[in-house]
Parts: structure tokens; C-alpha cells; sequence
């Protein structure tokens, strides 16, 4: 009964911001189009206060528990993202920001290096994952580029993610995955094309922040294997990933917007819809097969 009233919660907090942020805040940090753009008109890159702050909303009413030092890497994560929606920030300081908000995270949700088995000796994945970490953050940026596409994926992702957790026993991990599933088909109505809001960074990065983190936690809690959120999450880091090497091979400049990810040469080609239908059958199945694993014990 709890969880139901939290998702609820969630929903109604998600669809009630996403109503103010299209009504009276329309004209507020508004993506215009340019040259790199999907789109054709000025839309509110907004969208995500909505669908983390349903996430909130939700974990509140469930009365679950975060410590100090998870919430503050999130919200130093949010803070440097709600200021670049606002006016643009330079690389280098958002790029700090994140990786101090990774280690403050990883600070908080591995264990101390003692013990037995991978976890005893947590420290000496800090470098990997420490990568891995700001790696996501960035890339779900990168990958929100296309209506409904950042958001199915969330929803889709978390998901699988949810359903894993309640078979494996991790309850708590499996409600946090399901208030953001509700808050991102929430959000999906509005994003769909021809989408009326983006997420913006603040939304992108703070919710890449939060696939590692219940990546990572799962993985600690023995709850899946390391394959699982990879399989899963495949459709966004094999395309940012590639994308990123193929540009550094050219000796582009990397870290800036541009239009060569493969779900924007398909959206170019294609059309968004024919290109999001498509690239929707490719996370179902990504995540489908995860789910086959973990039935199988494979992961």
C-alpha cells in the first residue's frame, strides 16, 4: 500500500510541475534551435525538475533513508546543471562538479576496504569507477537529444532494473527504480514528438548520476552482475561511447554539441518517429535479455 501511494505521489507531483513549467514558466530556459538541433522551434528544456522532483516527492512519502553524503552528490550534481540550463557554464567547471559529485557518491555507497570477496577491496576500483560514473552522467547528456528518447529509456531501463530488484529480494532498491519509472512515463507524455519539453542537463545528469548509483548499489548488494545494467543501458553507451572514440580518432572537439550520434543520423535520415520506434525495439529487447539472464542465473 505504501509503494502505491508513493507512485502516486510521484505521478501527481511530476504532472503537476510539468502543468506549471508548460503554463505559467513556458518562457523559461527555453532550447532554441541551432544548427546541431532536432527541433525546429524554442521548447522549455525544464522537464526534468519535473521527473526528479516526482522521484523526491515519492521517496519522501515512502519514508526511505538517504544519507547526507548521497543527497549532497546529488544536489551539487543538480545545482551546477540548473545553472548551465540557466545560462552556460564552461566545461571545465561542470566537468569538476561532476567528478566530485562521483566521489563523494562512491565515498558513500562502496564499503570500507576490508573484508572479503571484490568489496574488501572496493578502493581499488575507485579509478574505474570513478570513470564509469562521470562517463554516464555525461553521456545521458549527450543522448538527450531526440523527443521521447532520453525518457524511454529512463522509464524502460529503470524498469527491468525494478523488476530484477523484487525478484531478487531488494525491495527497497526495487521501489526507488519504480517511483522514477512513474515520474518518467509522466514526463514521457509531454517529451513525446512533437515533444513540448526536453529534460535539460539538470534532468540528463542528475538522472545518469542516479543509473550509476543503483548500478553500483545492486552490483554491491549482490542483486545483479555487473553485465546486468550494461545489457540494459546498451542502447545509450554503445552509441555515446563510439561516437566519443570516432570523434577523438578525427581529432574533433568532443566535448561540444553536434549531430553524429547514430540516433540523430537516423532521426536526420528517417524522420524522429521512425527513428524512436526503432530505437524503443532495441531497448526492450537490450533489456528483455537482461531479464532472461537474471531468470537464468546467468547474471
Amino acid at each position: 500500500m505504501t509503494l502505491f501511494v508513493s507512485c502516486a505521489v510521484a505521478g501527481v507531483v511530476a504532472l503537476v510541475v510539468l502543468r506549471i513549467l508548460l503554463s505559467r514558466l513556458r518562457q523559461f530556459a527555453l532550447d532554441t534551435p541551432n544548427h546541431r538541433s532536432l527541433h525546429e522551434t524554442p521548447v522549455p528544456r525544464t522537464g526534468g525538475w519535473a521527473l526528479l522532483g516526482g522521484t523526491a516527492a515519492g521517496l519522501l512519502v515512502s519514508g526511505a533513508s538517504i544519507s547526507f553524503g548521497t543527497f549532497f552528490a546529488f544536489f551539487l550534481l543538480l545545482s551546477i546543471s540548473l545553472a548551465d540550463d540557466l545560462r552556460p557554464l564552461s566545461a571545465r567547471l561542470r566537468f569538476s562538479v561532476q567528478i566530485l559529485s562521483v566521489c563523494i557518491l562512491l565515498y558513500e555507497i562502496l564499503p570500507v576496504p576490508v573484508g572479503q570477496g571484490v568489496w574488501g577491496t572496493a578502493w581499488l576500483l575507485w579509478p574505474v569507477l570513478l570513470l564509469t560514473g562521470v562517463w554516464v552522467v555525461n553521456l545521458y547528456n549527450f543522448m538527450d537529444g531526440m523527443d521521447g528518447f532520453a525518457g524511454s529509456m529512463t522509464a524502460i531501463g529503470f524498469a527491468a532494473l525494478a523488476v530484477i530488484s523484487f525478484w531478487r529480494g531488494a525491495a527497497d532498491l526495487g521501489s526507488l527504480c519504480l517511483l522514477v519509472v512513474v515520474s518518467s512515463v509522466v514526463f514521457l507524455h509531454y517529451n513525446w514528438p512533437q515533444a513540448q519539453i526536453f529534460l535539460g542537463d539538470a534532468g540528463s545528469t542528475v538522472i545518469g548520476l542516479a543509473v550509476f548509483a543503483v548500478s553500483v548499489v545492486g552490483w554491491r548488494q549482490e542483486v545483479w552482475g555487473p553485465l546486468v545494467p550494461l545489457l540494459i543501458f546498451l542502447p545509450f553507451w554503445l552509441d555515446a561511447t563510439a561516437t566519443l572514440l570516432i570523434r577523438i580518432f578525427r581529432g574533433e572537439r568532443w566535448w561540444e554539441a553536434h549531430r553524429q550520434h547514430l540516433y540523430q543520423r537516423m532521426a536526420l535520415k528517417h524522420g524522429v518517429k521512425v527513428s524512436l520506434r526503432i530505437e524503443l525495439a532495441v531497448m526492450v529487447s537490450t533489456s528483455l535479455a537482461a531479464l532472461l539472464l537474471v531468470k537464468l542465473g546467468m547474471a
